[in-house]
């Protein structure tokens, strides 16, 4: 792959990461402007989630060893899930600005992201337009082999991850949607780079753009086909760990950044409130992002000991932001207090955990 077309790529999930942090912030702070038992409440929901998630991860140290987490292979398979890991996913048309993006690791486990924009559909409430999106998970299982340049896997599960409901924000509709690229994929065939092109369906190469290349006799990159619905998935080199890590850190640094300005210019306490729990909503995905790229890409020893850390860090945030918010003895600015403390050392926390990556 040529570096224009890496670099396009990379801008293509700094955007995606982007209207991620923009739809969890429209779609969720609206939580933390209804006073401060409310802000209690989801404060302690963000926290909950954050914490069950480590402790759900601390079921690879307990069950298992981490790097025994592999792919679920049969024995005639030269494939596994940690090969896939390398690449990074896409289904797009070419035109347009709708993507589904998704990575898989190495235990068969998948996340992604599916958006699409309608500027002209506008109305009372939204005049900038209607955005489509659904991010979502799951697992594959059970790669196989079909021939020496086709592969499949089946389709454990999947799972919708954002909030149901439309809500607006920013001048835009948001409307929840289904993914995509594996729409109904109960069977993935996995294309290896060198199977001939004569033998791949023309409405799959259309969606691997192959068909624009006459001289192209063979698969250049791998790809994978969702059978039910005849869709080709392209593939490019996934980002390294570090690249990821610190890519996102800065996208989404950026985002707190800006609702920083908006606390320093913001004239009332519910203005504070509402810029302070966008914050929140950013820092926090951030953490959540940075932390599967640590549960996937460290040894057990490494990861034991994020682990253990992450847990003390947690306790002592919450901590140190509920106490910051008593100095205000339940007053109006309690919430700010509150919400500033919590999103400026979850923020930091991100930053900190750029050390894991080499």
């Amino acid at each position: 792959m040529n570096k224009r077309h890496k670099k396009r790529r990379q801008r293509r999930l700094s955007i995606i990461l982007i209207i991620i942090a923009l739809v969890l912030i429209a779609g969720c702070g609206i939580f933390y402007l209804v006073g401060r038992s409310g802000d209690d409440e989801a404060a302690e929901a963000i926290s909950n989630q954050t914490s069950t998630n480590i402790e759900a991860d601390s079921n690879i140290t307990n069950n298992e060893t981490k790097d025994n987490v592999v792919a679920n292979t049969d024995d005639d398979s030269t494939l596994t899930f940690e090969d896939l890991s390398k690449y990074s996913f896409s289904f797009y048309s070419g035109a347009g600005g709708w993507s589904d993006d998704f990575n898989v690791e190495k235990d068969g486990y998948f996340h992604g992201y599916y958006h699409d924009s309608d500027m002209g559909d506008i109305g009372d409430g939204y005049p900038d337009g209607t955005r489509y999106y659904c991010e979502y998970e799951g697992h594959f299982e059970n790669i196989q082999k079909i021939d020496e340049y086709t592969y499949k896997m089946h389709m454990k599960d999947i799972n919708v991850i954002n909030n149901d409901g439309e809500f607006l924000a920013d001048g835009v509709k948001y409307i929840p949607v289904t993914p995509y690229a594996l729409n109904n994929a109960d069977e993935i065939e996995i294309y290896m780079p060198g199977k001939p092109v004569a033998e791949i369906d023309d409405e799959i190469k259309t969606w691997l753009f192959v068909g624009y290349q006459e001289q192209q006799d063979s698969l250049e990159n791998l790809a994978l086909v969702n059978v039910n619905e005849n869709q080709g998935i392209t593939s490019y080199t996934r980002m390294t760990p570090k690249e990821d890590a610190e890519s996102t850190y800065n996208t989404y640094k950026e985002s707190y950044d800006y609702y920083a300005g908006l606390l320093s210019e913001a004239a009332t306490t519910a203005d504070m409130v509402e810029a302070t729990s966008n914050q929140i909503r950013v820092s926090d995905e951030c953490l959540n992002y940075i932390w599967r790229l640590i549960k996937y890409n460290t040894d057990e020893a490494t990861f034991n000991k994020a682990l253990e850390e992450q847990r003390q860090w947690l306790k002592d945030r919450d901590a140190q932001a509920a106490k910051d918010s008593a100095e205000y003895d339940g007053g109006t600015f309690a919430s700010v207090a509150y919400n500033d403390t919590f999103a400026s050392m979850t923020i930091k926390r991100c930053e900190e955990l750029l050390k894991y990556f080499k």
